[in-house]
C-alpha cells in the first residue's frame, strides 16, 4: 500500500491523548457515582465507545492521506483485432435498388449498390479503436486495395475513391474472395482475433456453390469469423449503363442470350457464410448496422484470451476508508447511548 500525502499520519497522535482523556473522564464519573449511588459505570459503556471513536478517527485520517493498493487489472486489447474488408465491384453491384443515408447521398453520385457498400466500409471503419484493418475488392478474382494498417484516413480515402469506370468483370466468385481474405490475414501475421468482413449482394457466378463453403470451412477451421453485409433487394433489378459522368443512364446490361440481365440480393448464402464461422449476416441498408457489427466483433473477441492484457494499476483506497470512519463513528454513538 502507498500514501500520497503521509504528512497527515501527524494527526495519528491525537488517539493516544484522547484515550487519556476518555480514561481520566471514566475514572472521575466513576468515582462520582460510587460516592453518591454505590454504583460502578461498566467497562463496556466506556472501552467500546472509546475504541470505534479511535478506530474511526484513525480511517478518517487515512483517508485524508490518499492510501493506494496496486493490483493487477485485465484490460481487452483492441490493437489485437485485425480484419479485413472485402467489397464485391462485379457488374451486379451497380444495380440502383439500395436505400441511402443523407450523409451518403452527399457522398456519392451514383446511389447504386457498389457505393452502398463503400458507404458502409467507411462508416464501419468510422467505428474502430485501434484495430489493424486492411481492404480488398473482389469480382471473379480478389485484388487487395490497402494492406493492414491502423491509419483509418488512408484507409477511407482509398475505399471512398474506388472508380465505377474500372469495373470490367461480370460476375463474383465469393469462394476466391474468402480465399483473398484469408490469405491476407496469414501473411499479415499479427492479430489474436481475425475477422473477414464480406460486402456484397450474394451472386456467385461459379456453377458448383460447394466451393463456397469449402472455402468457408477453410476459414472456420483456421479460427477466422466471416461477418457478411448484404446489400440490394430480394427483387430482380436491371443493371444499368450509365455515361462517364454518371449522370445519365445510357443503357442497359444483357447477358449472352440478348436478354437484359436481372440481379438480386441472394441473402441465404451470406447467411450460411457467416453461421458457419460463428459470424452474423448484416443487412447494408439499415443504420445502425456499422455499429451493430463492430460490437459483434468485440464481444467475439473478448473471449479470445490472446486479446487480453495484465497490466499493473493503483486502487485508491480513500473512498473505502471514509464510509469506514462514518460507520464506526456511528457505531461508536450507539454504543455510547
Amino acid at each position: 500500500m502507498l500514501l500520497n500525502d503521509i504528512h497527515y499520519l501527524w494527526l495519528l497522535l491525537i488517539i493516544p491523548c484522547f484515550i487519556l482523556v476518555s480514561l481520566r473522564s471514566y475514572w472521575k464519573s466513576n468515582r462520582w457515582l460510587n460516592l453518591f449511588a454505590r454504583r460502578r459505570k461498566k467497562w463496556g459503556t466506556f472501552v467500546l465507545p472509546t475504541l470505534f471513536l479511535s478506530l474511526s478517527f484513525v480511517a478518517l485520517t487515512l483517508s485524508l492521506a490518499e492510501p493506494k493498493m496496486q493490483y493487477e487489472k485485465t484490460y481487452f486489447n483492441r490493437a489485437g483485432i485485425e480484419l479485413v474488408m472485402g467489397i464485391d465491384v462485379s457488374k451486379s453491384m451497380l444495380a440502383e435498388d439500395v436505400a441511402f443515408p443523407l450523409e451518403g447521398e452527399k457522398l456519392f453520385n451514383v446511389l447504386n449498390r457498389l457505393n452502398r457498400a463503400r458507404h458502409f466500409a467507411l462508416s464501419t471503419i468510422s467505428e474502430l479503436r485501434g484495430e489493424r484493418v486492411g481492404a480488398y475488392i473482389f469480382a471473379s478474382i480478389g485484388i487487395e486495395i490497402v494492406p493492414f494498417t491502423r491509419d483509418y484516413a488512408f484507409c477511407r480515402y482509398i475505399i471512398k475513391h474506388i472508380n465505377d469506370a474500372d469495373i470490367t468483370i461480370p460476375g463474383s466468385d465469393l469462394g476466391e474472395a474468402i480465399k483473398t481474405g484469408i490469405a491476407m490475414l496469414e501473411t499479415s501475421g499479427h492479430g489474436a482475433a481475425k475477422v473477414i468482413i464480406l460486402v456484397s449482394d450474394g451472386e456467385d457466378i461459379t456453377p458448383d456453390k460447394s466451393s463456397i463453403y469449402e472455402s468457408t470451412q477453410l476459414a472456420a477451421d483456421k479460427g477466422i469469423r466471416i461477418y457478411t453485409v448484404g446489400v440490394g433487394t430480394g427483387k430482380g433489378v436491371l443493371i444499368p449503363i450509365r455515361s462517364e459522368d454518371g449522370t445519365s443512364i445510357l443503357n442497359y446490361y444483357v447477358g449472352k442470350d440478348g436478354f437484359y440481365l436481372k440481379t438480386r440480393l441472394i441473402q441465404e448464402t451470406l447467411k450460411r457464410i457467416a453461421s458457419m464461422t460463428g459470424g452474423q449476416y448484416f443487412r447494408g441498408d439499415e443504420e445502425s448496422a456499422p455499429e451493430d457489427l463492430t460490437e459483434a466483433v468485440l464481444q467475439q473477441a473478448k473471449g479470445v484470451e490472446a486479446t487480453k492484457s495484465v497490466e499493473l494499476a493503483w486502487l485508491n483506497l480513500s473512498p473505502f476508508c471514509l464510509l469506514a470512519g462514518l460507520g464506526l463513528f456511528v457505531l461508536a454513538t450507539w454504543k455510547a447511548s
